[in-house]
């Protein structure tokens, strides 16, 4: 929900609401009209979705999709959101370098610890435990690249893809970050690169109709004066 507001608000702590006069909602023609315009969704074929209060919770909805043979991993991922949350900001890359990366990929969501996993960086995990083959980023009019570099294939943006990155036990990522991204420490393991695409908003259409939808209010990122879009959202997807 926190795309669609004037600004964006960085750095937040607990879930106290965004000023109305300053974070100023779309209205709900525009709101409408993003959904079923850009986004395909419709009100006479809803589609299979929830409306959760936290980002992170979508991590949970996935695994449950996953695990109920709802949907096949790997698949690809459009997040809508004034945030990447992939984790700049946290030391989540720091467990999942030095130890997450290291278990087979298909061991990964087993052994994962989820209480790391948090609203500012659900999708480093669901890279890491190889839900994700793309992801397409849908940029609010004053995105800020907050996108960590840590996961980067070779820590760059140039070619637009993540290569989650492991190292040797016992390595102290966060002390040593600065010569494992200039290359003086190896990683011991690397998986396979994961495209991203950058869409500024006004250049988004989906080609086709989602197969399922998270929908998130972000009470900490969000004025009050958006809520009228939780029940808006409802109107276009079966909630499961």
């Amino acid at each position: 929900m926190d795309f669609f507001q004037s600004d964006i608000a960085h750095w937040v702590t607990g879930d106290n609401r965004l000023s109305d006069d300053y974070y100023k909602s779309w209205s709900e023609k525009d709101f409408r009209e993003f959904l079923e315009v850009r986004c395909l969704l419709s009100k006479d074929t809803p589609i299979e979705g929830r409306v959760v209060t936290n980002h992170h919770e979508a991590f949970f909805f996935w695994d449950q999709l996953i695990n109920s043979n709802r949907i096949d991993a790997p698949f690809k991922v459009t997040h809508i959101d004034a945030h990447s949350d992939t984790g700049l900001g946290d030391n989540g890359y720091v467990y999942i370098m030095g130890e997450l990366i290291n278990y087979p990929i298909g061991n990964r969501r087993s052994l994962l610890n989820t209480k790391k996993v948090y609203m500012g960086n659900y999708l480093a995990y669901a890279l890491a435990c190889g839900w994700i083959s793309e992801i397409n980023f849908v940029l609010h009019d004053d995105w800020d690249n907050d996108i960590i570099s840590a996961h980067l294939k070779n820590f760059s943006y140039e070619d637009k893809m993540f290569q989650l990155k492991g190292y040797a036990q016992g390595i102290d990522i966060g002390m040593l970050y600065e010569r494992i991204i200039d290359g003086t420490i190896s990683p011991t393991k690397k998986d396979k690169e994961i495209p991203f695409i950058l869409t500024p908003w006004r250049e988004y259409q989906a080609q086709e109709k989602y197969d399922y939808i998270v929908f998130c209010q972000s009470p900490g990122y969000t004025p009050k004066a958006s809520d009228f879009m939780l029940q808006i959202i409802k109107e276009y997807i079966v909630e499961i």
